[in-house]
């Protein structure tokens, strides 16, 4: 039996996502597997084909007009699976296909972001700090530069004061149940890492005063991230 089912809509959106991702070519291999999978209404053996397809992704990374919408409907394709352990294993697999396909890191910001608000819970936190990391890895110092408080970008804003703590407890209220120490050092570890390639690039441009703020925000998240470790944890480090 498939692990899902495939809702059929009038639009026919799985089958357009299809033949978009696969060049309109009908007779590729990939185009008939994903049709294959929509007609036995198992959608965890098509997004288990698409992550299989690299170009997939690339195309959704050079594609800006209809890129991340594709990249949406195919994570929402997620939805539909009952499977929490493999939702999760999508999840890793398409934000790593994402951080290693050619692109800036606006585009591959922008793409995580739409993954990140329809997943919840712990997979929303770690989606986050790969979005940060996005940051931490790029050369493109404008991008960077956009982060600091005066430009008020998202990212940006989460570096500043409490922000990032209340993220998390707003996570920690979706679910009680779950702990979220590791994240909350994961986090706040990128966190201290991201503020100082921050530093780094405005000392590069002569910006002293913000690389001095930067700085003091590294050694903030820094602090942060030794205040998870309890007595236990360090005993064993």
């Amino acid at each position: 039996m498939a692990s899902s089912i495939i809702v059929n809509t009038a639009d026919a959106a799985e089958l357009r996502l299809v033949h978009y991702l696969g060049d309109h070519d009908a007779t590729s291999g990939f185009v008939q597997a994903c049709e294959s999978s929509i007609r036995e209404g198992d959608a965890s053996s098509l997004i288990r084909t698409v992550l299989s397809y690299p170009p997939a992704i690339q195309k959704v990374m050079t594609d800006k007009e209809e890129g991340s919408g594709a990249f949406s409907l195919l994570a929402a394709l997620m939805d539909r699976l009952t499977n929490h352990e493999e939702v999760h294993e999508f999840t890793q697999v398409l934000v790593k296909m994402v951080e290693e396909a050619e692109g800036d890191v606006s585009t591959k910001v922008n793409l995580l972001c739409n993954l990140y608000n329809l997943r919840g819970g712990k997979d929303k936190s770690w989606i986050l700090g790969r979005i940060l990391n996005a940051y931490v890895q790029s050369s493109e110092e404008e991008a960077i530069l956009n982060l600091l408080p005066e430009r008020k970008s998202t990212i940006g804003d989460l570096l500043q004061g409490n922000n990032l703590e209340r993220f998390l407890i707003g996570l920690q209220n979706e679910d009680k149940n779950v702990s979220f120490n590791d994240e909350k050092r994961q986090l706040f570890g990128i966190a201290s890492e991201l503020a100082g390639k921050l530093s780094q690039v405005c000392s590069g441009n002569e910006m002293e005063k913000e690389a001095a703020t930067a700085d003091s925000t590294r050694q903030r998240f820094l602090l942060k991230m030794l205040a998870t470790y309890d007595e236990v944890s360090i005993s064993y480090c």
